[in-house]
Formats: C-alpha cells, sequence, structure tokens
C-alpha cells in the first residue's frame, strides 16, 4: 500500500510540474489562447478543470511564434526557396536557413523543438487522465488531444528529418515518439531516442483518425481556431499526400470543401484572405489572435519579418523579381503596389499580394499577406483543399468531387485568370505554389515532388539533402545521450 501511494504522490508531482511550467510560460509569452486559465491551484491538477487548462496550454503553444504562426512558415519558405525570396535581415539564423548552412544552436531551431514537445507532453497528460474530465466533454476533450498532437508530430517529423519517401520502408530516423507525460530535462526518465520515420506517420495517422471520429464536422466560420472532424481531415489531406496515398488525399479534401460549401464559401478576392480580426469562410483552421494575445511583435512572428509598413516589421523578408514573373499578366495573386496613398499606411491601404515596402527595410517587394500584428493566421484554407483534391485526383487518375481541371479553374478564376481546358501535373504544381506562396508550404511540397533546388549554376540540392534537414537541437543533444544527430551536424 505505502508504494502505491507513492507511486500516486509521484504522478501527481510530475503531472503539477507540467502544469507550472506551463502556466509560468504563458505569463512570460505572448501565445494566442483566446479563453487562458489565469491560474491553475494543486488541488485542481486531476480534475476536469486541470485538464481542459492543460488542452488550453497546448492550443496556446502550438499558436505561438515557435509553430504554427512563425517558425513554421520561416523554416520552409527559407529553407525551401532558391531565389524567390532575399532575406536582407540581420537575424544570422535565418541567413543560415536561406543559405542551408544551419547549426545546431540556432534559437529558432531549438525553439519549435521545444514548443512541439511541451504541446505534446501538455496533451499526453490529458489522454493519461480522461477519467477525470466530466463524461459530457470527455469525448471532444480527448479528441482534441490527439488532433494537437498529430499535427505537431507532423510539424517536427517534416522538419528534423528526412522526408518520407512513398513505397519504402521508411527506417530512417524521424524524432522521439512520446506517448505519455515525461518529466523535464535533464533526467533518465526523459532520455528518448528518435523514432524511425515510418512509425511515427503511423502515430500521426491514428492520432488524426481518432480525433476525426470523435469530434464533430463544422461549417464555414464554425470551429473558432479549434479542432473539429473537419479540421482533422484537412490535415489528414496533407498527411496523406505526404505519404503519396492520393485516393485518400482526395477524399479527405473533398469532405472539406462539401462541409464548407463549394467554391462559394472562398473569399470573392485573393487578398481578402488575409490579415482578418475575424474568422472568414475560407478559414479551414486559423490561429485567433487579437490586441492582447498575439505573436505578430515577437522576434520570430510572422508578420515582423514579412512586413514592411510605418510601426510594425522589420522588412526582412523581401521577394524577388523572379516570384513575380511566375504570375500569368493579369494574375491577382501576383499584382504589386508600388505607390501606397496614405499618409502613415497600414496593410489595410495595400489592395494588392504584393507592395513596395514603406517602413523599415524599405523599397523591398513585400508580401501583403502578413501585415497586421494582431490578424488572425491562416493555417489551412479552402483553396488549398481545392489544390490538394485536383493534385491528389490527378496522380489518382480519378474524380472524386470534381475534375482535377475544374478545381484548377476555379483557383484561377478568382485570381482573375481565364479557365484552361485541361490541366497537367505541372500545371498544378504551379498553380499550387503561385496561390500558397509565403504560407509555409515551399520545402514541404518540394520534397513531396522530390524536386531540386539550383545554387547558382553549378549547385544542386536534393529533396532529400541532409541540407534541407533541422538539426537536432544542441541543448537536446547535451542532456540526453541517446538522442543522434542528423548527417552533417
Amino acid at each position: 500500500m505505502k508504494k502505491e501511494i507513492n507511486m500516486k504522490n509521484i504522478r501527481i508531482i510530475k503531472i503539477l510540474s507540467i502544469f507550472v511550467l506551463t502556466i509560468f510560460i504563458a505569463s512570460c509569452d505572448k501565445y494566442m489562447d483566446i479563453d487562458p486559465q489565469q491560474s491553475i491551484f494543486a488541488d485542481d491538477a486531476l480534475t476536469n478543470e486541470g485538464m481542459i487548462s492543460a488542452l488550453n496550454g497546448a492550443y496556446s503553444r502550438i499558436a505561438g511564434p515557435e509553430l504554427f504562426a512563425g517558425s513554421s512558415i520561416f523554416h520552409s519558405d527559407l529553407l525551401g526557396d532558391d531565389g524567390d525570396a532575399n532575406w536582407v535581415g540581420t537575424f544570422i539564423g535565418y541567413r543560415w536557413m536561406e543559405s542551408k548552412t544551419l547549426g545546431a544552436t540556432e534559437g529558432t531551431i531549438t525553439g519549435k523543438w521545444l514548443a512541439g514537445y511541451r504541446a505534446i507532453n501538455s496533451v499526453n497528460t490529458v489522454l493519461e487522465n480522461l477519467e477525470v474530465v466530466n463524461e459530457g466533454s470527455r469525448m471532444r476533450i480527448e479528441g482534441e488531444a490527439k488532433f494537437i498532437r498529430g499535427i505537431v508530430y507532423f510539424e517536427l517529423v517534416r522538419f528534423y528529418g528526412l522526408p518520407y519517401e512513398p513505397g519504402q520502408n521508411n527506417s530512417q530516423l524521424g524524432v522521439p515518439l512520446v506517448l505519455r507525460t515525461l518529466p523535464a530535462l535533464p533526467s533518465p526518465d526523459a532520455n528518448v531516442s528518435r523514432d524511425q520515420v515510418e512509425d511515427i506517420y503511423g502515430q500521426i495517422l491514428s492520432d488524426l483518425q481518432d480525433a476525426k471520429a470523435l469530434l464533430t464536422p463544422s461549417i464555414a466560420g464554425g470551429n473558432g481556431g479549434r479542432a473539429t472532424s473537419t479540421v482533422a481531415s484537412a490535415f489528414l489531406s496533407r498527411v496523406y499526400m505526404t505519404m503519396g496515398m492520393f485516393e485518400e488525399a482526395a477524399q479527405e479534401a473533398d469532405i472539406v470543401i462539401e462541409q464548407f460549401g463549394g467554391e462559394s464559401a472562398l473569399n470573392d478576392a485573393p487578398r481578402s484572405a488575409f490579415n482578418n480580426d475575424n474568422y472568414t469562410s475560407e478559414d479551414v483552421f486559423m490561429i485567433n489572435q487579437n490586441i492582447n494575445s498575439h505573436a505578430g511583435q515577437a522576434n520570430d512572428g510572422i508578420g515582423t519579418f514579412f512586413a514592411s509598413l510605418p510601426g510594425y516589421g522589420r522588412g526582412d523578408m523581401h521577394i524577388t523579381q523572379r516570384h513575380i514573373d511566375r504570375y500569368e499578366e493579369g494574375d491577382l495573386r501576383g499584382q504589386v503596389m508600388e505607390n501606397i496613398p496614405a499618409l502613415n499606411p497600414s496593410i489595410a491601404d495595400v489592395n494588392q499580394m504584393f507592395y513596395i515596402g514603406v517602413g523599415t527595410n524599405d523599397g523591398g517587394i513585400m508580401s501583403a499577406k502578413w501585415g497586421k500584428y494582431d490578424a488572425n493566421i491562416n493555417v489551412i484554407r479552402l483553396a488549398e483543399m481545392f489544390l490538394t483534391r485536383a493534385e491528389a485526383n490527378f496522380e489518382n487518375s480519378s474524380a472524386i468531387g470534381a475534375d482535377p481541371v475544374d478545381d484548377i479553374n476555379i483557383i484561377r478564376l478568382r485570381a482573375g485568370l481565364d479557365e484552361v481546358g485541361s490541366v497537367d501535373i505541372e500545371d498544378i504544381r504551379r498553380e499550387r505554389r503561385l496561390e500558397l506562396a509565403w504560407e509555409g508550404h515551399r520545402l514541404h511540397d518540394l520534397r513531396r515532388w522530390q524536386g531540386t533546388l539550383f545554387e547558382g549554376t553549378d549547385s544542386e540540392i536534393p529533396y532529400n539533402s541532409p541540407r534541407l534537414v533541422l538539426p537536432i537541437p544542441q541543448r537536446e543533444m547535451d542532456v540526453n545521450e541517446n538522442l543522434v544527430q542528423n548527417p552533417g551536424y
């Protein structure tokens, strides 16, 4: 009996330590939980309220600049870039990413890892203690926890491991697959090892499929930044595309499109999908931000680097003419506003998708997608689902929901372009690259398509080069003897 009591006390102390850490972090940083718990008492740790607090803490973590509100976009677009952007800022870590010469001590690489595993640890605590959650909300809490774990592992394995290779055994190392609550490092019990990419993708599918079954669907404008069955389908479509499971990807994308009401749910113009304070009908999943809770002015916040406006943005991420030249004449997605008429302009005065910067590091071509520090951040838009369904159907020689050309024409017409009578795979990939530019897709699409980056005339970087894989943070290597570093670091 004494041993059982001691084990229970150890378990409670472990859980309380996680809650205290989560609350301390949330009190120091600006994360985007719209209804955060201000504090949690020790007596509440193993209660319904304690589990809700842990879940909210995980939502706050994934909404921080280390993940979906910042570095998930920058790490992908800079590592995957070969001339469409020019980093002009002083942060050396992003310059390393642009040149594909990374270091294991770089701060944002460490920040992403820590944020991801703190979120995973929080939801593991919830999943281990579902019996204390009110029965009426237990399925929803379990579904949201598994959703968060699934999408975080999807982020981590895509950045810290070599790419998934469809049809192969995928025994290459990914990240540690942790399905239990861990103590803080350094601790022997936290010395986990890296698992194979195949096993991690299996867990991602299991978590997202469970989330889809446990949660209820949502319609356009209906999820408020939380997980739903529909959002789980959207992420499943991404995972299936990465795994080369095109029929399943088309089916999941089709579910989202149908539940959102189809083409009518798209914003009237491409520019209207961004810098919004409220949920729009095109937002499948987004990060809720407001004037008091946002990542927009953080050193690794997305708008900090993309904007060059009076009073906002460092203007560090200049878009090159090479990228602008990729758009057809008349494409609304490729127009550059050269003279903003307002005396003290904000992003509301920019009516095109690009503009000439008028703030810090002015004079460069800036993307207008990220120009308001407290605006909601698009993670998955409905436009992506049309593009996914088109690509998956083309690769699968199917017409689930629609023919590929019809989905591509929906995107083209919204962009002010003429319809086309047929498409090939390069047409579909081009539309995807232009529609989703500077939203964090570049590296992942390059890997899926098994493409090559070109550095000048004689140097090439293949999609599976170790130079396109983030190093395991040196901080983790120093305290965990079981971790193996990625090649080249």
